[in-house]
């Protein structure tokens, strides 16, 4: 019978105006893996410690696939919270330089410019979204800040931002949302205006490998909104790229803190129904209390401000109590 226990914890990462809370269970003691993944003449498989293969299972699978995507919207959430970027990019590669097909040609153009970017301006932070059209061709959407328009190379492109401007395409209309000045002067008194119309867009002159659209980001609010629904969307393939999205290494990130909550538990209870954490202040002030049965994690989010005067013994005041 094996005598494991498991000890509660939680984790805070404290952002700009709130702190994340995670509890969750660990076991107390380190579980060596019984098995690793290998390849083998490109079929993914199980080695088990005794040498015995195995193929994995579709929920298996799955399941990795789900806890992968899961890993990367946490981590895009959290380096858009903590940071604020200044222009919002679109790398376009031209055909006639390059098969834009080709995943590993176009990868290594677009490390190969931001890297002299980086050299050249350590200051650059960045993070960048890798697409495929649906006619297998690639381009590349990129937040940006810490660079002037000069240090960038911008080119007023002598459009704008239009979200109603649209050309004729075999079979009907395409919106293309941007347009000339002119164009855009003419009718904008006809649409209920966007905070981004308008707005000029620019050309990157640095850029040799193909066309670039820059805008400047009005909103940040919208702008990591949109980040947000296009990632959990259409995000990349780890199978084509070896990220789903790329960033910089001078980017801000969150002061994380781990504390054991609990300890010497039989089984990994259900979060939610611990006393000791449903009890806590940090949860009871919190703004809201979403449980992950799946991972049987309680994550909460309290203002920095609360967080700080609990920290200091400083409960909130309750009035339900008070007759009046």
């Amino acid at each position: 019978m094996s005598d494991l226990s498991y000890n509660l914890y939680s984790t805070e990462r404290r952002y700009r105006n709130e702190t994340l809370i995670s509890f969750y269970f660990q076991p107390n003691e380190k579980i060596m893996k019984k098995c690793r993944p290998v390849d083998i003449h490109g079929e993914r498989l199980r080695l088990y410690n005794d040498g015995v293969l195995e193929n994995y299972k579709k929920k298996d699978v799955l399941n990795s696939k789900s806890t992968s995507l899961r890993r990367t919207v946490v981590l895009m959430n959290m380096l858009l919270a903590m940071n604020d970027f200044d222009w919002f990019w679109t790398l376009t590669f031209d055909r006639q330089k390059i098969d834009r097909t080709n995943a590993e040609l176009v990868f290594n153009c677009y490390k190969k410019y931001i890297d002299n970017i980086k050299k050249k301006f350590p200051t650059f932070k960045y993070m960048t979204f890798p697409e495929r059209h649906e006619d297998g061709c690639f381009h590349f959407h990129l937040l940006t800040a810490g660079l002037t328009p000069s240090q960038m190379g911008l080119v007023n492109s002598g459009k704008v931002c239009c979200h109603w401007a649209k050309k004729r395409k075999r079979g009907g209309w395409e919106f293309t949302k941007n347009c000339s000045k002119e164009f855009f002067d003419k009718t904008k008194h006809e649409h209920e205006l966007l905070d981004t119309d308008g707005e000029t867009l620019y050309n990157a002159t640095t850029f040799a490998y193909g066309l670039t659209t820059v805008s400047r980001i009005v909103s940040r609010e919208r702008c990591n909104s949109y980040v947000k629904k296009y990632v959990e969307k259409a995000l990349g393939s780890t199978e084509i790229f070896k990220k789903r999205f790329y960033y910089s290494s001078n980017l801000n990130v969150p002061e994380v803190v781990k504390r054991l909550v609990g300890a010497d538990f039989e089984t990994p209870t259900q979060i939610d129904e611990v006393s000791s954490v449903v009890n806590s202040p940090l949860v009871k002030n919190s703004k809201g209390q979403p449980y992950v049965s799946e991972y049987n994690v309680l994550q909460v989010k309290i203002d920095n401000e609360t967080k700080q005067n609990i920290d200091k013994g400083l409960l909130p005041c309750e009035f339900d109590d008070l007759p009046f």
